[in-house]
């Protein structure tokens, strides 16, 4: 079967926790696991007409884990292992519930492997991905089959440069980047001719003779 893609979120409160399990126990965690009742496999066995408030609940927001994810599929995790990063793993087995004694609401678990960490705004990540993966809210969502392609090149990406990090852009990429993921292309291209504005006008006021100073310009 073709691997999918899919975008993971997690909330800030969980995510040193998070970022502990990917890194040492090889696991991806993903909230609503306070309830030894919110077993996503007890969940699936009810009928969803008798499924309570808080069983709904944690079984729209974590039901891919069972019903949808695959062995091999890969996961975008954003804002891991900080904001300006995202990471990507790949699944390598299934499923799998358990409580634990830590105050820490991540018991739903997939067993993985970590592909990557990659840097926001490197010159490999796409901007309309960025902007893709910026939006998205929702716990787990699968992704289109055009950024999946995205995805699936970002992480060939790692085997010619294990760590994707700042040193990959600079500033006038990242500065675009930024622009084009907030603003998006239009909004940048316009932000942009206001700031040619706002310089040649900076400039025009602290050259006397503007008119000679754009034909020295021009001549360079």
């Amino acid at each position: 079967m073709k691997s999918q893609c899919w975008i993971w979120n997690v909330s800030t409160v969980n995510k040193n926790y998070l970022i502990k399990q990917l890194k040492v126990e090889q696991l991806l965690g993903q909230e609503c696991g306070y309830n030894k009742k919110i077993n996503l496999h007890y969940l699936k066995a009810k009928k969803r007409e008798n499924l309570i408030k808080e069983e709904w609940y944690t079984w729209d927001s974590c039901k891919f884990m069972i019903i949808g994810i695959k062995k091999d599929d890969l996961i975008v995790i954003k804002n891991i292992p900080n904001y300006d990063y995202f990471t990507i793993v790949k699944v390598v087995g299934e499923y799998k519930f358990k409580l634990t004694s830590n105050k820490n609401n991540l018991n739903h678990f997939l067993p993985i492997e970590i592909v990557g960490e990659f840097y926001k705004y490197s010159k490999i990540v796409p901007s309309s991905f960025l902007r893709t993966l910026n939006r998205e809210l929702h716990p787990i969502h699968m992704t289109r089959n055009y950024q999946c392609q995205n995805v699936k090149y970002l992480a060939s990406q790692v085997k010619k440069n294990p760590k994707i990090t700042k040193k990959s852009a600079n500033f006038i990429v990242q500065l675009w980047k930024w622009e084009v993921e907030h603003l998006g292309i239009i909004g940048a291209i316009f932000l942009l001719i206001i700031a040619f504005f706002e310089v040649a006008s900076a400039i025009e006021g602290a050259v006397v003779d503007f008119e000679k100073f754009v034909n020295i310009l021009r001549y360079w």
